[in-house]
């Protein structure tokens, strides 16, 4: 706790004793007021108007619930009043006090709005292949009792055309089946049947001249008595210009006076007129739908409907497209209602139902997503439906279009202050307002409801500079260009106001500074101007205030000060020796040039030649240089001295204050230089490689103070991991376009760096060891016990004792090391455990369960007559066990570096063949050959390499009735040469493997041919074996060279299989088969399998197969 307390204290000594030198290098000046944060809440958003408009509103959403109309599947009406209930945070009686007002107020009219579009396909009744349709439609009343005027068939009329017969029918079907025209003379007399008309009301389309797919385009409006009774029924007639027609006389219906009654006299004539009473009858009817009002939605409908013949005998064809919906007429208000009190109404209820969700999910209101529940949109459709209202009126707020306005001019006048990047959400808030104001100025309906204001772009423009020069533009539209510049000519002219100071060196600093920061915030305002207004506003804003920067310079430059700009920045660069002050200055000021001219380069903004500033700043930066290694050695000494350990708080890790001081050195200059930027090529990579240096030597003399601190050093060695703030790949591509040639330095100053680094781990590698050796003997101990542990005794509980001092060990150090350093020490004891492992392998060869033997582990023997056969599966099953431990459940090391480590690797092989039974390790054997010749033979057929050793030409099928193996050997070819006259004698041996499985089969021979590398044998040879195949069985070809003197040399061998020949399970047939064999020789792979048998004293299988593979032919 006491450290914890000093830390602090200490490093602020530290960095002090050298007057915080490197640290003010890169801190930012703070010279900008820091802007006012604040957060919308819900406060600001609280609907403020009195009880009686609230109660009023109230009263209308109770209303619009009570008389809800059209088809809807949604909540039913006590849950719709429960919702309203909510969002008006009403009680219980205020809210059974306007619901029964509002039952009260007198039902609304309700409307049928048509909108007759167009119809297609029409059949054609004119002799010049079109017809003139018209449309006439009407609302069917569904619960009047009337009584119908009959309906003759064409057929009847013809038989008997004086008789009518009363009938009851649909009304529907009667009023669309009705319209008739008469094909006769002019004047002839109409008959009337006695009845009442069934439609409510008539209305007829114009007519469309020649044409089978008529477009009207054309807005009907009726009333409704019931929605779920009543019916909209519509015909299209093709109208005929030399008669009476029935459009003749519908066009008639606005004469008819007498009420309802009169409307029905009237339309029985032309229900008469519209009927036949000859055979050369002419059918005008073109079609006709009907559809019930209850099933139109209350979003109203539009889609096209077939035409519906009105007989069998009627031909039709085409359809229809209608839009439908439903709204009410209140006839409780007055006659002086206003004509947008449903839009201000809707608008309203918008508002509210906003509100009460808001405040009832409780987030902050900038993350509602501005989605209402189903029972909010079934109220506010309702009333969209009751109060007639446009699309465009449900979306739109017209009477807050000009408030709305007013507030974007302000937000804009402000966005710098109002929109600051330290504010919360402020880049969000500030892309949602311009796309609001776009939406708005975009707006179909903005010249109708403001018609003085300007457009959105125009605004746009003029909104981006300051509020009072926004005020004295309010009606006047500079162009965009000038308004830039406008804005930002002020902002600079008000920041040389603000950071004037006697020192020209510290007023110039400022001034960047204050021109950098707001550059740095472009793109909280660039992105959506250029988006939505297709402005550059870095560009502008950039070019304006490079142009009155250099007016700046240029005016300090010709200043009447005892001491001006240039002469302050050359007194700064050249003293000797340097004054730290005004050298730390001169190095801020070149780097804050440096990050202007970038935000240029980044916006396609050509600045003004700075050749004599960058000639004053390379002078500087070499007196910098010097000066920093002064003063980073001063506060190394420092640091080691006032030294602390450090514990952090979130665990044990241990390791002393003084790395940080280190890294914190390296870090600054670092960053300092890659914001540094020296123009001479040649004098930047020299100051380069002098940087290097520097830190290279800070560095080093760091760790021979604290050599023994491997956290220290590893810190220190991750800080000088500097190579890509460097930029030496660029350096080094630069110097060569220069015409230099080859940068050679750039390869000086890698190894430096290599070099640094591989000290700085061979250091921390040497603590490691020193650290996990002295734990060997220990471990060594413990591995004894468990390979000779009892068989009974579980491998787990064996290696309890290892695990647990590992464990405590591996414990202490993960307390007090960094976590690379504690990789560092468990992969050591990984290497000593592996180590010991293969020495108890090694040490103890050929453990057998059917031989007693002699076991040794270091200097101990032990004798063991009834040794248990599981020795080499305990040690192999150990490991996995320790592979897990020391993986940790992904905590230590990895997986693939635990198994991919060479010494791993040899370990489980050299494991898992000493626990293989002999047998087995004798077909791996030659399965391994097989697998060799396999890779061989592919190689060679894809041309990938030759062949090193020859080919083996044989034939061979398997006779089963007389279990007989067929062998032809046939010749080889490409024999390697083995004698002194480049040529050989060859010959093949022949035998059956593996020998334990044919024991009887004898060894066989082919002739020697003698001086050839390609010998021809021809012979045949046959082996008597049975026809199931064991594993693995082979022949075994040997190419030998005939020697008469000494012994035959060995040329190479082939394999096959058996499986592979005919008359053998898969391979079916009893036919020869060829088979070219490719000659291989053995690889060092098999040298692993050799040793292990070779161990094996006591087996004679081993023994018998050794000495078969080192017979001499």
């Amino acid at each position: 706790m006491r450290a914890a307390r000093l830390r602090p204290a200490r490093r602020k000594i530290v960095q002090a004793s050298d007057n915080n030198f490197f640290e003010r290098i890169t801190q930012p000046l703070d010279v900008e007021q820091p802007a006012e944060d604040e957060l919308l809440t819900i406060r600001n958003l609280t609907l403020n108007a009195d009880r009686k408009l609230l109660e009023a509103l109230y009263v209308e959403a109770l209303y619009t619930i009570t008389h809800k109309v059209g088809k809807e599947e949604c909540e039913s009406r006590e849950n719709l009043y429960k919702y309203v209930r909510s969002a008006f945070q009403g009680d219980t009686q205020l809210h059974n006090t306007l619901m029964e007002k509002a039952k009260q107020n007198k039902p609304p009219v309700v409307l049928l709005n048509v909108l007759l579009l167009e119809a297609k396909d029409l059949i054609a009744k004119d002799i010049n292949g079109f017809s003139d349709p018209f449309a006439m439609m009407g609302v069917v009343p569904g619960k009047r009792e009337i009584v119908e005027v009959t309906e003759t068939t064409e057929e009847e009329n013809v038989k008997s055309p004086k008789t009518m017969n009363l009938k009851k029918d649909n009304v529907l079907q009667r009023f669309g089946g009705s319209f008739r025209r008469k094909v006769g003379k002019k004047g002839a007399k109409i008959k009337s049947d006695s009845g009442t008309i069934p439609a409510k009301l008539i209305k007829a389309s114009s007519v469309q001249k020649k044409t089978l797919n008529p477009k009207w385009n054309e807005r009907f409006q009726f009333i409704v008595d019931d929605v779920q009774t009543d019916r909209f029924h519509m015909d299209i007639w093709d109208h005929d210009d030399e008669e009476q027609s029935v459009l003749d006389a519908v066009s008639s219906l606005n004469q008819i006076t007498g009420g309802f009654k009169g409307l029905g006299r009237f339309f029985k004539e032309v229900a008469q007129s519209a009927r036949a009473d000859s055979d050369d009858t002419t059918d005008d009817f073109l079609g006709c739908i009907s559809m019930n009002l209850s099933d139109i939605p209350p979003d109203g409908i539009q889609q096209w409907f077939t035409l519906q013949p009105r007989s069998e005998k009627s031909k039709v064809s085409g359809s229809v497209k209608l839009k439908l919906w439903l709204s009410t007429r209140e006839e409780r208000f007055g006659a002086e209602e206003d004509d947008l009190l449903d839009v201000k109404e809707h608008i309203e209820l918008m508002r509210q139902f906003a509100l009460y969700e808001i405040r009832l999910s409780g987030a902050p209101v900038r993350l509602w997503d501005g989605v209402f529940p189903d029972k909010a949109n079934t109220i506010l459709r309702q009333h969209a439906v009751q109060g007639d209202l446009t699309e465009a009126e449900e979306d739109m707020l017209t009477a807050s279009f000009s408030a709305f306005d007013s507030h974007c001019k302000r937000a804009f006048a402000e966005h710098r202050r109002r929109f600051h990047p330290s504010k919360r959400n402020a880049s969000e808030e500030f892309a949602s307002l311009v796309r609001c104001m776009k939406a708005l100025r975009d707006s179909p309906f903005y010249q109708k409801y403001l018609p003085y204001k300007r457009p959105f772009h125009a605004h746009l423009e003029s909104l981006i500079i300051v509020c009072a020069f926004l005020s004295a533009m309010s009606y006047f539209e500079p162009t965009i260009t000038w308004i830039f510049q406008k804005s930002a000519e002020d902002f600079f002219d008000e920041t040389v106001e603000i950071v004037q100071d006697e020192d020209p060196c510290k007023e110039l600093l400022k001034l960047l500074s204050v021109i950098n920061g707001s550059c740095s915030r472009f793109q909280q305002y660039a992105n959506i101007i250029r988006e939505v207004g297709r402005i550059d506003y870095c560009q502008l804003t950039l070019s304006t205030w490079d142009r009155m920067l250099n007016e700046y310079l240029t005016s300090e430059l010709m200043s009447e000060r005892k001491t001006d700009l240039r002469s302050q920045m050359k007194i700064s660069a050249n003293q000797d020796p340097p004054n730290e002050d005004d050298l730390v200055d001169l190095i801020r000021i070149h780097m804050a040039f440096v990050e202007l001219r970038n935000y240029r380069l980044a916006n396609r903004v050509r600045g003004k030649d700075e050749s004599e500033w960058y000639g004053i700043f390379n002078r500087g930066i070499k007196n910098f240089l010097n000066l920093a290694k002064e003063k980073a050695l001063a506060r190394i000494s420092l640091s080691c001295q006032l030294d602390v350990p450090i514990c952090t708080s979130s665990n044990d890790m241990r390791h002393s204050s003084s790395h940080i001081d280190v890294c914190h050195i390296v870090e600054q200059m670092t960053v300092c230089w890659d914001r540094m930027d020296v123009n001479e090529l040649t004098l930047k990579i020299d100051y380069t490689r002098a940087l290097v240096d520097i830190l290279c030597d800070i560095v080093i003399a760091y760790t021979q103070k604290l050599c023994s601190a491997i956290n220290n050093c590893e810190q220190v060695r991750r800080s000088l991991m500097i190579h890509e703030k460097l930029h030496l790949d660029d350096l080094a591509i630069a110097y060569e376009r220069a015409g230099h040639g080859a940068p050679t330095w750039k390869t000086t100053v890698e190894q430096r760096l290599e070099q640094t680094d591989s000290a700085i781990c061979a250091e921390i590698d040497r603590v490691v060891g020193l650290l996990t050796s002295r734990l060997r003997p220990q471990m060594k101990k413990h591995v004894f016990h468990l390979a000779w542990s009892p068989s009974a005794h579980p491998v787990e509980d064996s290696l309890k004792p290892l695990t647990d001092m590992i464990d405590i060990e591996l414990s202490a150090v993960h307390k007090n090391l960094l976590h690379k350093n504690f990789l560092r020490v468990m992969s050591a004891q990984v290497a000593i455990v592996v180590h010991l492992l293969r020495e108890c392998v090694d040490e103890n060869p050929g453990i057998s369960m059917e031989f007693s033997f002699c076991a040794r582990i270091g200097s101990r023997k032990i004798v063991d007559t009834q040794m248990e056969p599981t020795f080499y599966h305990r040690l192999f099953e150990a490991w996995h066990v320790l592979v897990d431990f020391f993986h940790a459940g992904g905590k230590g090391l990895s997986t693939d570096v635990l198994e991919t480590a060479p010494d791993h690797v040899a370990l489980v092989k050299i494991l898992s063949l000493n626990q293989t039974p002999t047998q087995q390790l004798i077909e791996k054997y030659y399965k391994d050959l097989l697998k060799q010749q396999a890779v061989a033979e592919y190689n060679v057929n894809n041309e990938v390499s030759e062949c090193k050793y020859g080919i083996l030409n044989v034939r061979a099928y398997y006779n089963a009735s007389s279990q007989t193996l067929v062998l032809d050997v046939i010749g080889a070819k490409q024999v390697i040469p083995l004698d002194a006259n480049g040529l050989s004698d060859p010959f093949v041996v022949i035998r059956l493997v593996p020998k334990y499985r044919y024991p009887n089969q004898i060894v066989s021979k082919t002739r020697v041919v003698s001086k050839t590398l390609n010998p021809i044998f021809d012979e045949t040879f046959e082996f008597h074996i049975p026809p199931k195949l064991p594993p693995c069985a082979m022949l075994h070809f040997t190419v030998m060279d005939h020697d008469y003197l000494r012994s035959n040399d060995f040329a190479g061998e082939a394999f096959l299989e058996l499986a592979d020949v005919p008359g053998f399970g898969v391979a079916g047939g009893n036919t020869l088969r060829q088979f070219n064999l490719i000659l291989i020789q053995p690889v060092q792979n098999n040298k692993e399998i050799i040793d292990v048998l070779t161990s094996r004293k006591e087996d004679k299988e081993a023994l018998e197969f050794l000495r078969s593979i080192t017979t001499a032919y």
